[in-house]
């Protein structure tokens, strides 16, 4: 079996989404980063070697923070979740919706806080296109 058939994932999906998972690397201050599907399933994973954190608990975590924000935004907003963002005083998690897909990032500069969600933004958008129609 093809890696991320069983998501409707091709071969040619995979090279339009890996770019993307650069751009976010290239241009934000982050320590780890994931895609997730919407139901918590790892599609990828990266971390700085001094950044200590299992990618199986990191993109749990991604999935059940979408699951709880997405109810939360629908019953108070009635509109789909964009982001969740979550900081502290050594650190922060941003959780991006990118349509069928999460991107999930965690950094701890966090006066880079806000170039990371315009970057992860950008990133979203662009992920949504390449399954538009699907």
């Amino acid at each position: 079996m093809q890696f991320g058939s069983d998501l409707g994932i091709s071969n040619d999906d995979i090279e339009k989404i890996s770019p993307q998972i650069t751009f976010i690397t290239s241009n934000a201050e982050i320590e780890a980063i994931a895609l997730v599907s919407q139901d918590g399933y790892q599609i990828a994973f990266s971390a700085l070697p001094n950044y200590t954190v299992d990618s199986d608990a990191f993109c749990g975590l991604a999935s059940a923070l979408t699951m709880t924000g997405r109810s939360t935004i629908q019953s108070l907003f009635q509109e789909d979740l964009s982001e969740i963002i979550i900081r502290s005083n050594d650190g922060y998690l941003v959780v991006t919706n990118a349509g069928r897909l999460v991107i999930a990032s965690a950094g701890t500069k966090i006066d880079t806080l806000m170039k990371t969600v315009k970057v992860m933004r950008i990133a979203a958008k662009n992920l949504m296109k390449i399954f538009e129609g699907r």
